[in-house]
């Protein structure tokens, strides 16, 4: 068996619980450290009155947008991929994998919002994560709580360098701290 990966931080909570909001703040908090970041971010949005989903690139043109998919979205995609009675657009994964695999090449920390069952089951940003993970950034993922330990098999993690429960707006500063620590030590 190999290593376990630790090169990878945490974001954490329940359904609902404001994941991706904590990731901006993160992200934010971490460029104005002056650390490089890029990655996802995921955001649910309403089409057609629909719970949908998209993803917002982080680092590069952070105005790029993606419809990832939704129970009615309409999507661009030739032949959408179902998981849990979610249509999902494998054209819009496969552009957001891309900006995955550019910011891990790239950037101090990539980002990844939103790792759950899709990626377990290893479709989503499963194979831009495994590539992510092979590259000297630190990865933060953010996962639902009640999914955290079928990710960290799914993809050998390890114990995180940092993590932060969503709901915890009073940690976010000593865990940004740790990730710029981290991040600086790696540049050395």
């Amino acid at each position: 068996m190999s290593e376990a990966i630790e090169q990878w931080a945490l974001i954490s909570g329940a359904d609902g619980t404001e994941k991706s909001s904590a990731v901006l703040r993160v992200v934010r908090a971490l460029a104005a450290r002056g650390l490089t970041l890029g990655g996802v971010a995921t955001e649910a949005v309403s089409v057609a009155g629909e719970r949908a989903y998209r993803a917002r690139r982080i680092g590069g043109n952070a105005d790029e947008l993606l419809l990832l998919g939704g129970q009615r979205a309409p999507l661009a995609a030739a032949e959408p991929m179902s998981f849990c009675s979610v249509q999902f657009d494998r054209g819009a994964f496969e552009q957001a994998g891309d900006w995955i695999r550019q910011a891990a090449r790239q950037a101090d920390v990539v980002v990844i919002d939103e790792v759950s069952r899709l990626e377990v089951a290893r479709a989503g940003y499963h194979d831009a994560i495994c590539d992510a993970l092979r590259e000297q950034a630190i990865v933060l993922l953010a996962v639902r709580a009640d999914q955290l330990f079928q990710v960290t098999e799914r993809f050998g993690l390890g114990e995180a360098m940092a993590t932060l429960d969503a709901g915890d707006a009073a940690g976010v500063e000593g865990f940004v701290a740790q990730l710029a620590r981290a991040a600086r030590d790696r540049r050395a």
